[in-house]
């Protein structure tokens, strides 16, 4: 009797143990369960590539001046990469280093699709021989021989948002007299020429811009356009009026003040 006792008092002493060592094995086997999705996922993941491969890539926008074939081409070499891993960003980055591009939109659309959108630079006036000045300012490398129609706005010390905001705003009150701004530049020290359609030149300095060009287009109907085939430059950097260069075939056998009575008007 008394062994039955202890070995009755022994097997309830290991019961807890044994329980313990169950409920450990049972928490280890939930984690296993935790953990096979995600390793099924990562693995789905790394071959989702190879299931999902970008087929078609649809393109579109304006190709007045941009290269529509040399953007094709760029494009082809990511037909087959993954429609998850393809790295849009550097893409466009591609994209937009092609001097014409203004804008890129990329977008994946399920489940094999690329879309691209490309807008290109609109210009609105020559840089300078080599460059062209698009509407939003962008100064951007171009062949400037096809746009001899277009303005010039060259700033060598301002920025060229400042020259084009300067360009419209004279363009306005020339065309409040009935002519065309055509040049708009702007040299190291600041002073601003322009020229007119008709070849008339007008240096404006670097202080007072619009009271000199308020001053000029007071009297421009009246005096100037009279004599404006006669004229080669105006210089209006004067604090009192502006001083006139005749064109030389003008002066030739004429005294000077018959012209004008005073270059100083």
């Amino acid at each position: 009797m008394f062994k039955f006792r202890k070995q009755g008092a022994q097997a309830k002493r290991k019961m807890p143990a044994a329980q313990t060592s169950s409920f450990q094995w049972r928490r280890s086997y939930n984690w296993l369960f935790l953990l096979l999705p995600i390793a099924f996922a990562g693995y789905s993941l790394s071959r989702m590539d190879e299931l999902l491969p970008i087929r078609t890539i649809q393109l579109s926008g304006s190709f007045e001046n941009l290269n529509q074939r040399e953007v094709e081409q760029t494009l082809q070499q990511y037909i087959g990469q993954g429609f998850f891993s393809l790295d849009i960003h550097q893409l466009q980055q591609i994209l937009h280093q092609k001097s014409w591009t203004e804008s890129v939109s990329v977008r994946r659309v399920w489940p094999d699709k690329l879309r691209v959108t490309i807008m290109e630079k609109q210009p609105v006036a020559r840089w300078d021989e080599r460059h062209l000045l698009s509407d939003s300012a962008s100064v951007f490398l171009a062949d400037t021989s096809a746009f001899a129609h277009l303005p010039i706005v060259h700033a060598a010390s301002h920025r060229p948002e400042w020259a084009l905001r300067q360009f419209y705003a004279l363009e306005a009150r020339f065309d409040g007299v009935d002519e065309r701004l055509m040049a708009l530049r702007v040299d190291s020290r600041g002073a601003l020429d322009v020229e007119l359609i008709n070849g008339l030149q007008i240096k404006l300095g670097r202080r007072d811009i619009a009271r000199k060009i308020d001053r000029l287009v007071s009297i421009y109907l009246q005096q100037i356009l009279p004599r404006r085939e006669q004229i080669q430059r105006l210089d209006l950097r004067y604090s009192n009026g502006f001083a006139v260069a005749w064109k030389a075939e003008v002066l030739q056998g004429r005294d000077k003040a018959s012209i004008w009575s005073n270059d100083n008007v």
